[in-house]
C-alpha cells in the first residue's frame, strides 16, 4: 500500500516555532482569508464522506479527486483548536449523531474554530484535492510531489464553505474493544473509565518526559486501556488529571507513529469523572505477569488440560508482559485440543457480571477457528469432569476475525454479559488444531477479567 506522508519532522520543528507564535501573539488569519459566506449546494453535487474514504480504500493509494463538474463533501465539525490541542485541521463526520464515517481535512489557517466551530456543518469542494493516509488516518489535502500538504490559506475560500447549520453533536458511545478503522476520526464517548491510578495528579502534558504529546492511560474497571494524547502546546497542558471515574468525549485517531489508537480532547471539560466509587473487586483477574517464559502453564487456580494430542497451554513472556499461549505447530499431532480453565467464581454474589479478555495471534492458517471460549456452572473443577460438564459457548471478538493479517496485535474481546448465569462459574479457553493438517495457528490470551458493572 502506498501511503503519502506529511514531512513530520519538518512539520514538528515548524510547529514549535510557528504554532507557539501564532497562539501566544494572536497572529490569527484575518477573516477575509476565510470563506465567511453561508451556503448550501444541490444534492446531485454532494459526495458523502464515506464515498471519499472509499476512493482511497478502493485503490489503497493516494487518489486525487477529479470531476467534470464541482462536487462537495458535507460534514459536521467535531474538532476545535480553541484549546490548542488541534492545529490547522478540521475533523468532519457525516452526521451529528450516530455517524458512519469521518475524515480529517488539513487546512493552512489558524485559528480554525472562529469560522468553523464545533458542530458547524461545512462543505468541502473536492475538485483537485487528494485523499491519502497519514499516520494510519485517511485525510484530505493537496498533493505536492510525494507529500500531502495542507490546503493553502489562499485556497481555503475556494474549498471550504460554511452552512448555516450548527448542530448539537452527540458523542457515539463505544467501548475500547470496539475500536477499528471504521471509527477513526469520529467523536466518541467512553463510559465508566478512569485515569491510571499511578498517573492521577500528573499534568496532561507538562511532565519532564513529555515531548510534543503527553500520553496518559485511560482504563476501564475491566482492564482495557487506551492512551489519551495531549499536545504540549495545548492551553490545558499544565492542568492535572482528575481522579474518580466516569465518561470522556474525544476524537479517536492514531498516534504519531501509527502504533496504537489514541484519543484527543477538544477541551478538558469533555471529561466528566463524577463517580467517586472505586472499581469493584473483580470476581476474576488474571494478567499473567508472574509467569515463567516458555514453560507449561501452571498458574494457581487454573486447570491446564490436553484433551487431545501432546501439547499443553504454555506460559510466555515478551517485553515484560506475560500471557498464555497455545499452538499446534511442530507437535506432530493429528489433533490438538487444549483447555485452559479459570478458577471458580461465585456468580450469585452480585448482578451484572461481565467478562473481558485479550487475544492475539501469529502464523494463522486460513479458515482455522483456533479458539473458542465457554462458561460452565456444573463443572466440578477436575480434569476428569471436563468432558461431562455443560459448556456454553460465548461470543467474543478475536484477533483472527478482527484483522487476520495483523500478527502479534492484542484485540479486546468486547464486554461479554454473564449476568444470566448463576451458581459457581468457570471460564474455559479451548484451542483446537492439528499439526498434520496445517491447522496450527498460534494463539495468545491475556488480561482475563470478570467484574460486576
Amino acid at each position: 500500500m502506498k501511503t503519502i506522508k506529511f514531512n513530520k519532522f519538518l512539520l514538528l520543528a515548524f510547529s514549535l516555532v510557528v504554532f507557539n507564535a501564532c497562539v501566544q501573539d494572536d497572529d490569527f488569519d484575518t477573516p477575509d482569508t476565510i470563506n465567511s459566506t453561508v451556503v448550501d449546494f444541490p444534492e446531485d453535487q454532494k459526495v458523502s464522506i464515506g464515498a471519499v474514504l472509499g476512493s482511497y480504500y478502493q485503490e489503497n493509494e493516494p487518489v486525487t479527486l477529479e470531476y467534470s463538474s464541482p462536487r462537495y463533501m458535507e460534514g459536521y465539525v467535531v474538532s476545535s483548536d480553541e484549546g490548542g490541542n488541534f492545529y490547522k485541521q478540521l475533523v468532519l463526520q457525516d452526521a451529528p449523531e450516530n455517524p458512519t464515517a469521518a475524515i480529517v481535512v488539513q487546512i493552512d489557517i489558524n485559528p480554525v474554530f472562529t469560522r468553523f466551530e464545533f458542530g458547524r456543518k461545512v462543505f468541502i469542494k473536492l475538485n483537485g484535492l487528494t485523499v491519502a493516509e497519514d499516520n494510519g488516518v485517511v485525510q484530505l489535502g493537496r498533493l505536492d510531489g510525494d507529500e500531502l500538504n495542507r490546503i493553502a490559506s489562499s485556497l481555503v475560500p475556494d474549498h471550504v464553505f460554511r452552512s448555516g447549520e450548527i448542530a448539537t453533536i452527540v458523542p457515539k458511545e463505544v467501548t475500547i474493544g470496539e475500536f477499528s478503522n471504521d471509527l477513526e476520526s469520529q467523536y466518541i464517548r467512553l463510559t465508566n473509565v478512569r485515569f491510571n491510578e499511578d498517573q492521577v495528579g500528573m499534568t496532561f502534558a507538562s511532565e519532564s518526559g513529555d515531548s510534543f504529546d503527553g500520553e496518559r492511560i485511560i482504563e476501564t474497571c475491566l482492564g482495557s486501556s487506551v492512551i489519551l494524547s495531549t499536545s504540549t502546546f495545548s492551553d490545558f497542558k499544565a492542568l492535572t488529571l482528575p481522579g474518580n471515574r466516569g465518561s470522556i468525549d474525544g476524537i479517536l485517531t492514531r498516534d504519531f507513529f501509527d502504533d496504537f489508537y489514541t484519543i484527543y480532547l477538544n477541551t478538558p471539560e469533555d471529561i466528566n469523572f463524577n463517580n467517586p466509587d472505586p472499581c469493584p473487586e473483580p470476581l476474576l483477574a488474571a494478567n499473567f505477569n508472574d509467569v515463567t517464559d516458555n514453560s507449561i502453564f501452571d498458574v494457581d487456580g487454573w486447570l491446564n488440560v490436553a484433551q487431545a494430542g501432546s501439547e499443553f497451554w504454555t506460559e510466555q513472556v515478551y517485553q515484560g508482559n506475560g500471557y498464555a499461549e497455545f499452538t499446534a505447530f511442530q507437535t506432530n499431532d493429528s489433533s490438538n485440543i487444549g483447555w485452559l480453565i479459570s478458577p471458580a467464581m461465585n456468580l450469585d454474589a452480585e448482578d451484572g457480571e461481565v467478562l473481558t479478555f485479550q487475544t492475539e495471534h501469529a502464523y494463522p492458517d486460513a479458515g482455522h477457528d483456533a479458539l473458542k471460549v465457554y462458561i460452565s456452572t456444573d463443572f466440578d473443577g477436575t480434569e476428569a469432569g471436563v468432558g461431562s460438564a455443560t459448556w456454553d459457548e460465548l461470543d467474543f471478538t478475536s484477533s483472527l476475525e478482527n484483522d487476520f493479517e495483523e500478527w502479534f496485535t492484542w484485540t479486546e474481546s468486547g464486554e461479554i454479559d454473564l449476568s444470566s448465569y448463576s451458581g459457581t462459574g468457570y471460564i474455559a479457553f479451548v484451542y483446537t488444531g492439528s499439526d498434520t493438517s496445517n491447522l496450527n495457528t498460534t494463539i495468545h490470551v491475556d488480561n482475563v477479567f470478570v467484574i460486576v458493572q
